[in-house]
C-alpha cells in the first residue's frame, strides 16, 4: 500500500496549519524596534549634519514620504522634498529625538524631538533657530525604518527647554 498520500494529507491536515498559526502568534520585541528606530533618528541627524539635510533626508525618506512645512503646501515624495531642502543648503540642521513609540504590529512608528538649524548669518556670526519636529516612520521589507511624515515647527527662541 502506498502510503504517501497519506502522508501529504497528514502534512495538509495538522501541520501546516500549525506552522501557519505559530507563525502568526511571534512576538515582537517592541523595545528593541523602539531603541532601532531611536538609534535611526539620531543616524538621520547625524548623516544631516555630515551630508547637508538634503541629502540625509532623501537617504532616510521613504519615496512616497510626505514634509508638512510650516505655513507651506506639502511636498511629497523624498526627491521633491530632496529639491525643496536644497535650496538652504548652507544651513546645517539637527536634532535629538525626545521620545519614540512603536505600534503593537512593529511596523509603523514616530520620534518626535527639538531641533536647530544654524547658519552664518550677517558679518559672520552664527545665527539659530529652534523646532520641534515629528517624524512618523513605516519599517521596510528589509527590516530598516524609512520615514513616512516629516512635520516641524519653529520653537521660541534659544529657548532650549523645548520638551
Amino acid at each position: 500500500m502506498n502510503t504517501k498520500p497519506l502522508k501529504n494529507l497528514f502534512l495538509i491536515l495538522f501541520l501546516l496549519p500549525w506552522i501557519l498559526l505559530s507563525s502568526c502568534t511571534s512576538k515582537i520585541d517592541l523595545e528593541k524596534e523602539k531603541e532601532n528606530l531611536v538609534k535611526t533618528d539620531i543616524e538621520f541627524s547625524r548623516t544631516s549634519v555630515e551630508k547637508g539635510a538634503a541629502e540625509a533626508f532623501y537617504l532616510y525618506l521613504a519615496d512616497d514620504a510626505v514634509q508638512l512645512p510650516a505655513g507651506l503646501p506639502p511636498i511629497v515624495g523624498r526627491e521633491k522634498i530632496r529639491e525643496s531642502m536644497s535650496k538652504s543648503s548652507k544651513a546645517v540642521l539637527k536634532w535629538a529625538p525626545v521620545k519614540a513609540e512603536v505600534a503593537k504590529s512593529g511596523d509603523l512608528g514616530y520620534t518626535w524631538g527639538n531641533y536647530e538649524i544654524s547658519w552664518q548669518g550677517e558679518e559672520g556670526k552664527t545665527e539659530k533657530l529652534y523646532g520641534k519636529y515629528l517624524n512618523v516612520w513605516k519599517k521596510q521589507p528589509d527590516g530598516t525604518w524609512k520615514a513616512i511624515v516629516d512635520i516641524g515647527n519653529q520653537a521660541p527662541l534659544q529657548n532650549k527647554d523645548r520638551n
